[in-house]
């Protein structure tokens, strides 16, 4: 394996980072190719079947709808805090945080323990599998209807 300018932190901070301004924007305003630059061509994302935006999506048009449907129900995503616990020559990782979320039509705000596993590309510096696991979906729904 070659070297790599990459690692699981830096890629996962630049697609934070990319999301935060994301969703974030109005809808006239967001530029998903930050967030494009961060997500392989063979991307994965499941979401739980309990979720509004529930399903798998694929690649970075995938992630755009995603994202979409979530901007549309939240001003704010925000992984706070996130820990990467990483195995050394490894390209999955599994990030415990706390999800800081803003619903957009209310205002209202939510805050709970989160994890993710993910896998990247170290030498392309892109993610190619995410799957999230929330602590409160039920609250989550609620909160969204």
């Amino acid at each position: 394996m070659g070297s790599s300018n990459h690692t699981a932190r830096s890629i996962l901070d630049a697609f934070y980072a990319a999301e935060r301004v994301y969703m974030a924007s109005p809808p006239d305003q967001r530029d998903f190719s930050p967030l494009a630059a961060t997500i392989a061509p063979t991307c994965r994302l499941e979401q739980t079947s309990a979720l509004p935006y529930a399903g798998t999506y694929f690649g970075p048009d995938g992630m755009q709808d995603w994202s979409q449907q979530m901007a549309d129900r939240f001003s704010v995503v925000d992984v706070q805090n996130p820990e990467i616990f990483e195995r050394p020559g490894s390209d999955r990782i599994v990030v415990v945080s706390t999800i800081h979320l803003k619903v957009r039509k209310t205002g209202e705000e939510l805050d709970f323990p989160f994890c993710q596993v993910v896998t990247v590309d170290l030498e392309r510096g892109q993610i190619t599998e995410m799957r999230p696991f929330y602590w409160d979906v039920a609250e989550v729904n609620r909160a969204l209807q």
